[in-house]
């Protein structure tokens, strides 16, 4: 679990499992970075090489959810609540149930909300004062972690660290296809063009596939 409280565009940020089947990556954000669908893909992509270890089937996955809980409404539709998960545009009805759903709450369009809690809690992240007691406890959560230096270093180990793994387990997947498609004889340069793998990678595990033969 990672937490982490910034003074730059991201407030807040929690990483965490709460059992062994669900994982959530949740951060609150300030300002529009105009980026944030390709941070929410980054970051699923970054939990699913965290959840899976070598030698796991892809069905032990876990359900994934990355959530921003914005200020600004970035899709300005006027919603308190965009969610998204992956479906065929040739027919929506059909889902691709991979368990990976991303979620924007927008703070600013909180009036919106029926239910008085998560409308307290999107006013405090607006900035207004606390009106209940789980507000309150947000706001002295947030002020502590405001000064806890080391939840800001731990934060930061971890994130370089999930980048790291996320792209060890990127290129060990690119090789793991590369020496599939050498051992059905496709053409090095076609396999290097497929994978991504520069071409003299490829002829270097089909030089071991040859000597292990």
């Amino acid at each position: 679990m990672a937490w982490a409280i910034k003074t730059t565009e991201v407030l807040y940020i929690k990483y965490g499992r709460k059992n062994n089947t669900q994982v959530f990556n949740l951060e609150m954000q300030a300002s529009d970075s105009k980026e944030l669908p390709e941070r929410a893909r980054y970051y699923q992509g970054c939990i699913d090489v965290d959840c899976l270890k070598s030698g796991q089937v892809y069905k032990e996955l876990k359900n994934s959810y990355v959530i921003f809980i914005c200020i600004q409404d970035i899709f300005k539709k006027g919603r308190v609540c965009y969610s998204f998960e992956n479906l065929c545009r040739e027919n929506p009805d059909i889902h691709l149930n991979d368990r990976a759903l991303k979620y924007f709450f927008i703070a600013s369009n909180c009036d919106i909300i029926l239910n008085e809690r998560q409308k307290a809690f999107l006013q405090v992240v607006l900035g207004k004062k606390p009106s209940d007691k789980f507000s309150k406890k947000i706001e002295e959560l947030t002020e502590e972690a405001k000064h806890n230096t080391e939840w800001r270093r731990q934060y930061m180990e971890w994130e370089r660290q999930r980048t790291y793994d996320f792209e060890n387990g990127r290129e060990a997947k690119a090789e793991e296809d590369a020496i599939n498609m050498l051992k059905k004889n496709y053409p090095a340069a076609d396999i290097s063009e497929v994978t991504g793998l520069p071409l003299e990678k490829v002829l270097e595990l089909q030089k071991n596939i040859l000597v292990e033969a």
